[in-house]
């Protein structure tokens, strides 16, 4: 996993003008509070702050034919088939050759992979996982995944997919590309915009209709919020933002989900701390954000706890907790579930990821079973009484210093 992705798109962002603040209530402005790790809440871009994400997208949703249910997203454009897999495939079942393969988890419960356009493509990589168990805590019938773009997609920045999950049939899914929403001054005109965005999108957890993206960037590291409820879809074209005819277009994708607010660390503390993963946990008083950290030989985690589902946005800017797992290094995703604390830690393309626990302290936590190689984030969910941990895996034989990497860019649940 990359930990900091360069900005490369602000420069896209012309000057900004002023304007009113619109759309529905979102948080005060928080002024940093005491204690270790501080968030600072963000509704409008840093270099076009008059103008608040709310308002634009509120100016856009007329243009754009008003937002798509995610339900619909699937039904209004074709949907792309993953295929689901009795068992964890080797190289051998892709390619006809056959080198190493991959180590099946242990108590696999459920796996797919994507199509093919997905499956082998190098320039966009899978990382980040979250159902609708930790949107609402209803079975997992919705799964999101997000991907961060590299090569000749690294300037479109991070896109989701939208996957219909089914125990018994085959899953389909649409890919929706994130954007931030931005207001353009021309020499001729002005006008609401929106641009891709910079994410590594190393982890993702849906909440209520927010969607929260750990923001891993060393400049300004923090949470991206989205707006689930205001999917919009596009006229597909190359282009990004609005087009001289006045459609539209985002990089060929039919949908687009709009940033709508931001936190940001606040504080040379919290500036230390690296936002590699973000996961949804429910085990405590609230409902709160987990997040932790890819970089180091320990993992720091810290908790956020959220307001109710309808509003979707943190109760506090204060962490309510904090901690240090000693050791644990090359954490992909975190997730607290049955008294622990769960994660999946990788081990380079040569070697099969681990599935690890730790119940708090100062010792070392212990390795539960082996993941894929690539393993990536993680998320906790349960379905039929039966609890299960959804990860996923990012390499498609594309990394250059392993070519015996074994395609295993494949979703899937384990049993804890």
């Amino acid at each position: 996993m990359d930990t900091t992705r360069r900005t490369i798109l602000r420069g896209m962002a012309a000057a900004p003008v002023a304007a009113a603040v619109g759309g529905l209530a979102l948080p005060t402005e928080a002024a940093a509070a005491a204690g270790k790790y501080r968030l600072k809440g963000r509704s409008a871009p840093r270099w076009a702050p008059g103008h608040s994400y709310r308002s634009v997208i509120n100016r856009l949703s007329p243009l754009l034919g008003g937002p798509v249910p995610v339900a619909e997203v699937l039904t209004r454009t074709p949907a792309l088939e993953a295929k689901r897999i009795p068992h964890w495939p080797t190289r051998d079942d892709d390619d006809g050759t056959k080198p190493r393969p991959d180590s099946e988890p242990e108590e696999l419960l459920h796996a797919f992979r994507w199509a093919d356009t997905d499956f082998f493509t190098t320039e966009w990589r899978p990382q980040g996982i979250t159902t609708n168990y930790d949107a609402n805590g209803s079975a997992p019938r919705t799964l999101l995944v997000s991907w961060y773009g590299r090569l000749g997609a690294r300037r479109q920045g991070a896109r989701i997919s939208i996957v219909k999950w089914d125990a018994a049939g085959e899953p389909t899914y649409q890919h929706v590309l994130l954007v931030e929403p931005n207001r353009v001054r021309t020499e001729e005109s002005e006008h609401d915009d929106f641009i891709g965005t910079d994410l590594h999108a190393g982890g993702i957890a849906w909440y209520g209709n927010k969607l929260y993206v750990a923001d891993s960037t060393e400049t300004r590291p923090g949470l991206r919020v989205f707006d689930l409820s205001r999917i919009f879809k596009v006229t597909r074209g190359p282009g990004v933002g609005r087009q001289p005819d006045g459609t539209y277009q985002a990089y060929g994708y039919d949908y687009v989900l709009p940033q709508c607010y931001a936190y940001d660390a606040s504080g040379s503390a919290t500036k230390g701390l690296t936002f590699s993963q973000v996961s949804m946990d429910r085990t405590g008083r609230r409902p709160a954000l987990l997040v932790s950290e890819f970089t180091g030989a320990h993992c720091r985690l810290a908790r956020w706890e959220l307001r109710g589902e309808r509003s979707g946005y943190l109760h506090s800017v204060k962490s309510s907790w904090e901690g240090t797992a000693n050791g644990e290094d090359g954490v992909q995703g975190a997730v607290r579930a049955n008294g622990k604390y769960y994660f999946s830690a990788s081990r380079t393309s040569k070697n099969p990821g681990e599935l690890r626990s730790w119940s708090g302290g100062t010792r070392r936590g212990k390795r539960e079973s082996f993941l894929n190689i690539g393993c990536e984030d993680l998320s906790y969910s349960r379905m039929n009484g039966r609890a299960a941990l959804w990860s996923l895996g990012e390499y498609a034989n594309d990394e250059s210093d392993d070519r015996r990497a074994p395609f295993s860019r494949y979703v899937y649940a384990v049993r804890p």
